[in-house]
């Protein structure tokens, strides 16, 4: 492929401005909120998790941790969709192993996100909890 022939096929599909490529992912976000039930959740738990952040004043560092767990989810969430959909896309409903391997394998790594999700909040929530529990029994 010639030089010039090169980047006219490059440019053909690239955003314009920043603001092309930011009105694109917030489309993808968009199609992922409306389309898949388990990335639905996820922002909801989300959500509780850092509204419970506000009510029991986590620090920066736990703020930190949160905030990773939370947004590794989501983006596991989101790579699971496109897997799924490149699957589905190439494979169509005929049944094939490999394409079952690739999803499931997909979903598993988003159970390993959501696994270490659910520590991070329990290793710095459940104390926080159990003192503001105790606090409101002795007053």
């Amino acid at each position: 492929m010639a030089l010039k022939d090169k980047k006219s096929y490059t440019t053909q599909w690239k955003n314009r401005n920043f603001i092309q490529a930011l009105k694109h992912a917030g489309e993808g976000l968009q199609t992922v909120y409306h389309d898949e039930r388990n990335f639905r959740f996820d922002c909801w738990a989300g959500l509780a998790v850092v509204a419970a952040g506000f009510l029991l004043q986590v620090t920066n560092n736990e703020w930190r941790s949160l905030l990773l767990a939370v947004f590794l989810v989501l983006a596991s969430e989101a790579w699971n969709t496109v897997i799924e959909n490149i699957v589905d896309l190439i494979c169509g409903t005929k049944h094939q192993p490999a394409a079952k391997k690739a999803k499931d394998i997909a979903a598993g790594a988003v159970l390993l996100s959501s696994l270490y999700a659910v520590f991070t909040a329990a290793m710095i929530l459940l104390p926080k909890l159990w003192q503001f529990l105790v606090a409101l029994r002795v007053n």
